[in-house]
């Protein structure tokens, strides 16, 4: 206190810091340390790390985050489909399954195929897709479009039967749209009329008009 008392200008306060450092080092030691252990007790030993790494991040870090794990849940979601699947299976109906979902693994979550299911021209190693129509065939039923092919009109394509190379026969037809019916069939059924056709992408009223004398059902 008496040094202090003699302290009269800044040139005198700036000689007693400097003289004194140390002592006023060990006087304030147990203050700091009574402010860090309150701290702590306050904060929380977890609270107090998260705290501590919390700060240590950008704004636009935590931002990345948080769009990274929506888009994750986005793309989560958008990875199902739905498809339907009906005929001889056990539980026809339409099913939500993963995106490169196989049909076989569809026919099993449909419960099996029955007893007189015809599974010889399927192929269950083939991947479904987001609004295809599955229909398993009985037997009978396979015998039946199989006799109506071979019943067909000479000089008439089936549009139920016929490949890429005998639909490309029909005027009008070219290869993109002959791949376009192949995958209707695949993803709808077969056509049950004639008009069916003009359900296909690029099959307008005209273009229907021009070769509907050269196909059958």
């Amino acid at each position: 206190m008496e040094k202090l008392k003699q302290i009269k200008n800044l040139n005198d306060l700036k000689e007693f810091l400097i003289l004194n450092k140390e002592s006023i080092k060990r006087a304030a030691l147990p203050i700091t340390v009574a402010a860090a252990l309150l701290l702590f007790w306050i904060l929380g030993g977890s609270d107090k790390e998260a705290l501590k790494e919390d700060a240590g991040k950008d704004v636009s870090d935590i931002t990345v985050e948080e769009n990274k794990e929506t888009e994750e849940g986005e793309n989560h979601e958008s990875s199902d489909i739905y498809v339907d699947i009906s005929g001889c299976v056990l539980n026809p109906g339409v099913y939500k399954v993963e995106a490169g979902t196989r049909l076989f693994q569809l026919i099993e979550k449909a419960g099996g195929i029955t007893e007189d299911a015809d599974i010889r021209e399927l192929n269950r190693a083939e991947e479904v897709s987001d609004g295809q129509k599955v229909i398993i065939y009985s037997l009978n039923e396979s015998q039946e479009v199989q006799h109506q092919g071979q019943s067909t009109e000479a000089g008439k394509v089936n549009i139920n039967k016929a490949d890429a190379s005998e639909l490309q026969t029909v005027p009008g037809i070219g290869p993109a749209t002959a791949q376009k019916i192949i995958e209707y069939r695949q993803n709808n059924g077969r056509f049950n009329s004639l008009e069916d056709l003009k359900n296909v992408k690029g099959i307008g009223e005209k273009t229907f008009e021009s070769m509907k004398e050269y196909i059958t059902v």
